[in-house]
């Protein structure tokens, strides 16, 4: 293929996320869309998750574009050769989550309405994504530096296997040193509840993944594994939720319908619906008490 068969779009595809500053920087199934990158607070083009030796210049090379301006998060998806579009307003969002296991990226936006909008990237462009949650969580929070509060020292205690969960933990607190720790949930052996006719499933061993939950007055943040139960293994997954805490609605403790010993804290923004499997600790015993106002 000679340089006169290729596109600039063509030329610049990589599994790398790119932002849009231009018109002209718009992937070409994009732009009829009427995104103005000059109008927008940031502009994202996520690339397919091919290889490059398998891509040429006929193809539609981008599977999202991402548009952030005052009101709104614009999602456009790629559909073969047209597109969905999704827009949420942005005093809709009740709760983003972003994880990352090896090269699988993904975040996911929940709305106060219900509706889910996901996005899959290539987790080396991680950065990209997490500045976006930065933007749209400054969409609800108030008017004040994420850093201006006391500093915080809590140190939680976790397995050797969870070392990702509290190296993201303390890159938080160094960030926003105003959150207080509120739960430190380790990881635990889970054995299935019996069945109707009293016998247990036999199954290999089931791991409830470690979470460390904090919290300040506006947010509820939780970081945890993307799977919350996996076999007798190690995750190297990493996730964080992030939930807006004037969205929240309603917050519920309820015991796990599969396994011993398990609660699931439900919060509720809306019609979103979020749950975080737990074992016993402060947290689900203060939810249990009626107290969530110390979450």
């Amino acid at each position: 293929m000679t340089s006169a068969d290729n596109t600039p779009e063509f030329d610049r595809f990589g599994p790398w996320i790119d932002e849009v500053r231009t018109v002209d920087d718009l992937p070409r199934l994009y732009r009829d869309a009427g995104i103005d990158p000059l109008r927008c607070r940031m502009v994202l083009k996520v690339p397919r998750d091919i290889e490059r030796r398998n891509a040429n210049p006929t193809m539609h090379l981008y599977d999202y574009l991402i548009a952030l301006d005052e009101e709104y998060l614009t999602v456009l998806a790629r559909r073969d050769d047209t597109f969905d579009t999704v827009l949420v307003p942005l005093d809709h969002i009740a709760a983003i989550t972003d994880s990352v296991r090896l090269l699988s990226g993904r975040m996911t936006v929940h709305t106060v309405d219900g509706p889910i909008v996901t996005v899959a990237y290539n987790a080396a462009a991680n950065p990209h994504v997490r500045e976006l949650m930065y933007l749209l969580r400054r969409s609800y929070l108030p008017a004040r530096n994420l850093t201006a509060a006391e500093p915080h020292h809590a140190d939680p205690r976790l397995d050797r296997a969870d070392i990702g969960l509290l190296t993201d933990y303390h890159r938080m607190i160094a960030d926003e040193p105003g959150m207080r720790l509120v739960n430190v949930a380790g990881r635990q052996v889970v054995n299935p509840l019996p069945n109707p006719d009293g016998v247990r499933d036999k199954a290999w061993p089931t791991i409830l993944h470690a979470s460390i939950t904090v919290a300040d007055d506006r947010e509820i943040q939780i970081i945890h594994r993307r799977n919350w139960f996996t076999g007798n293994r190690d995750d190297l997954s990493l996730a964080r939720t992030v939930l807006s805490r004037p969205r929240i609605t309603d917050i519920q403790v309820s015991p796990h319908e599969r396994y011993e010993g398990v609660h699931v804290l439900v919060i509720k923004a809306g019609a979103a619906h979020l749950e975080f499997p737990l074992g016993a600790g402060p947290l689900v015993e203060a939810t249990l008490a009626g107290d969530s106002v110390s979450i």
